[in-house]
């Protein structure tokens, strides 16, 4: 009796909760998201991608800077005194002292001109280019990264919604095989031990069902907040999940790992990085080479009550001769840090292979283990089946049958995860080789 009334209490706790949670259930017909929703949607407000972006804006801010070196050097000075007595005196003898610069003005405008820098300034701007390239890549990469994050959200809700189907449908189960139960126990058929079992067996579902929805409350915030909507408006959230899902053989999208190495966002950031350092090493050296420059000036002065104008041009030439001594050690260093570079992308190939190696593997372990739960799927509900006839002739218990019942619920739950781990290997199999949601950035094809 105290379980009927524990499960009399649970039911209006449900209800009410139902009740209360009605509106908000209501508001879920505003607006659906399918899959491709929810990935477009993480591409255009997902926090991570849009700080990504902005760090492509402050490389291409760095290159506008870059290229004003190329440009004139222009400075305006202005210059006035006024002593308090004169700054020059002038002996005159008979003719008394003359007083010189009590005051003064001096105005000028000086244009330089940079011809030859040894290299510095066009080796600053391929580095700014290269600069706006590594930031694109990085935000291709962020996308990716957050894309299959996305997906693993979407998959996990998918399985949450999977699996409150099965416990609802076991719950109809359980409500007809009790109410015969109930009856068979009236006619002195069962024991009150056997009412109990099956009343069980529902209190274990309804906590089932619970966890299930704390789930799906929970992993549909991490989906919000993936796609850029706000954790606390969970009204407008409601995913919509593909109908007659299809598990087709890994060997249709294998592909050779050596040959996609190069459509690999984290393969071309390791070829900009070797770039990046040799175009740093090369700055250096051109630090150490002759300069030279062009210019002129034009002035006004006015320091002995007189206006003069002025204006001359003028060439510049820098040639360092013991700064080679130090500065041979500085491009040792770059050229180290260049080899180091290209240490960094072997390394990073090889690592790439092994990571597409292994996202093979655990796709066709998914794919094995997808169709072993099928099988299992199988298996339980002919077993069920069949439980359900000997229960009926009275040669199984109930105890086996509600085992038999319970494997079937846990091999559909496996099932569901199965699928799950399955569509999100493919995901990462098609990302590792380059071809998931590939798009095409300006210069990523550029060659070095």
């Amino acid at each position: 009796m105290s379980i009927e009334k524990n499960d009399v209490a649970m039911r209006k706790t449900l209800y009410l909760l139902f009740i209360l949670c009605l509106p908000a259930l209501q508001n879920l017909n505003a607006q659906s998201f399918t899959l491709e929703d929810c990935l477009h949607m993480t591409l255009e407000k997902n926090a991570q991608v849009k700080e990504a972006k902005l760090g492509e804006e402050v490389a291409l801010q760095i290159k506008k800077q870059a290229l004003t070196y190329f440009f004139p050097n222009v400075s305006l000075l202005g210059f006035g005194f006024q002593a308090s007595n004169p700054m020059m005196n002038i002996d005159l003898g008979m003719l008394g002292n003359m007083a010189l610069l009590k005051n003064g003005i001096l105005a000028s405008a000086v244009a330089v001109q940079p011809i030859f820098y040894g290299g510095k300034i066009l080796y600053g701007n391929k580095l700014a280019k290269t600069g706006i390239l590594a930031s694109k890549l990085f935000t291709a990469m962020k996308e990716e990264e957050v894309l299959l994050q996305t997906e693993e959200y979407y998959w996990l809700l998918y399985s949450l919604y999977e699996k409150r189907n099965t416990v609802l449908s076991m719950k109809q189960v359980l409500d007809t095989l009790s109410k015969d139960v109930q009856q068979a126990y009236k006619a002195g058929l069962l024991g009150q031990n056997e009412v109990w079992k099956v009343q069980l067996q529902k209190n274990t579902l309804e906590t089932k069902g619970v966890e299930l929805e704390h789930g799906i409350f929970l992993a549909t915030m991490a989906l919000g907040r993936q796609i850029g909507l706000p954790v606390d408006s969970l009204e407008h959230i409601r995913v919509m999940f593909p109908e007659g899902l299809t598990v087709t053989n890994p060997m249709e999208l294998y592909i050779e790992p050596a040959s996609v190495i190069p459509l690999r966002t984290e393969y071309k950031l390791l070829q900009v990085g070797v770039h990046a350092a040799k175009l740093e090493r090369k700055m250096e050296t051109s630090s150490y080479l002759p300069s030279l420059g062009v210019g002129a000036v034009y002035y006004y002065e006015n320091f002995l009550d007189k206006d003069q104008w002025n204006g001359a041009v003028m060439a510049s030439v820098n040639v360092p001769i013991t700064d080679w001594a130090r500065g041979s050690f500085t491009i040792k260093q770059k050229k180290i840090e260049e080899d180091r570079a290209r240490i960094r992308e072997e390394d990073g190939r090889q690592q790439l292979l092994m990571q597409i190696q292994q996202a093979w593997g655990s796709y066709v372990e998914a794919y094995q283990k997808y169709e072993l739960a099928e099988l299992a799927v199988l298996a339980s509900e002919e077993n069920v089946r069949t439980s359900e006839q000997y229960f009926k002739a009275g040669t199984v218990n109930l105890t086996e049958l509600l085992a038999a019942r319970g494997g079937l619920q846990q091999s559909r739950d496996t099932k569901t995860d199965a699928l799950k781990d399955y569509q999100l290997a493919k995901s990462t199999y098609l990302q590792v080789t380059g071809r998931y949601f590939i798009k095409d950035l300006p210069g990523t094809q550029q060659t070095f």
